[in-house]
């Protein structure tokens, strides 16, 4: 099967699943129908009711505290805005545009080298390095296809319900021969616990778990670690400092970050990481990081 048919059934297999969770969520709180899709989808069980391990924390306070913020910073346009008021700007990677709708955006006003992304999902980008080469047909299809997907009910992330699906243009940040590498940056209580990395090599996806001093952490499950070990960034107390002030009096947030020669780029803020279960993660690991975020109802 060809990778254009087979991306467009996993977003018509999405689409099934965010219409089937509408529908459950007619006659079930939303926080029990994320119960069930996680017995059924992740094989795990979850106590949100009575939260203890990082991942039942994080989606209690899904499901029980205001999401406005969670909402304004998961946008991907306006994100921006706070990033350039916490006074990191530099970080952010250039904006060609941003639009309403793929029908607005003309290919040919567009540099050679580009990246779509939609403001209100994950999983919805397109690369461009060489336009030449670029579907144009394929790609506004893609683009129709990100516009019409309610995401708070793919997977019950319910802050994406009210962020408004638009597509925004930036520069492809060049890295050479080698794909960059992610540094997602999860934070506590406004604190730097722990760094996933996302390294690729050998046509392999692989993660790996660092404490904020680069102690390498055995706690990977469900994926495989990188055999050549990610050697620590010369920025690293650099992007710890940054994700710990965007992190500033926020209960649990992912700050993603990633450095191309000696400059560190901004890359989102995500509170519900891995559809708010952390399924890579050990229960063990969850259950300690548990310890280090605090919960409180909103007023």
């Amino acid at each position: 099967m060809n990778k254009k048919r087979t991306y467009f059934i996993k977003w018509l297999f999405r689409r099934t699943l965010a219409k089937v969770n509408q529908i459950l969520c007619f006659f079930l709180p939303e926080s029990r129908v994320k119960t069930i899709n996680a017995r059924w989808y992740f094989k795990r069980k979850i106590n949100i009711e009575h939260p203890q391990k990082l991942n039942e924390k994080i989606l209690w306070m899904e499901y029980n505290t205001d999401a406005s913020l969670r909402s304004r910073l998961t946008d991907k346009y306006e994100v921006r805005q706070y990033v350039a008021k916490k006074g990191y700007e530099e970080c952010l990677v250039p904006l060609f545009g941003i639009y309403d709708s793929p029908d607005e955006i003309n290919i040919e006003d567009i540099p050679e080298q580009f990246v779509l992304k939609a403001t209100h999902g994950c999983d919805m980008n397109y690369i461009c390095r060489k336009k030449e080469d670029t579907d144009i047909r394929d790609l506004q299809r893609r683009m129709k296809m990100w516009m019409k997907i309610n995401t708070a009910y793919v997977s019950l992330e319910m802050h994406y319900r009210t962020i408004s699906p638009r597509i925004i243009c930036e520069k492809y940040i060049e890295s050479g021969d080698n794909p960059l590498t992610d540094y997602k940056i999860h934070c506590s209580d406004g604190k730097a616990r722990f760094i996933l990395v996302c390294s690729y090599g050998h046509g392999k996806r692989y993660l790996d778990v660092f404490s904020r001093s680069w102690e390498h952490l055995p706690v990977v499950v469900g994926a495989e670690e990188n055999p050549d070990r990610p050697c620590r960034p010369e920025q690293l107390e650099e992007m710890c400092v940054m994700a710990e002030n965007l992190a500033e009096g926020i209960p649990f947030v992912r700050i993603d970050l990633y450095t191309v020669g000696h400059k560190v780029y901004f890359g989102e803020m995500t509170f519900t990481p891995a559809t708010g279960m952390l399924f890579h993660f050990s229960d063990e690991f969850l259950m300690e990081e548990g310890k280090y975020c605090t919960i409180v109802p909103s007023d």
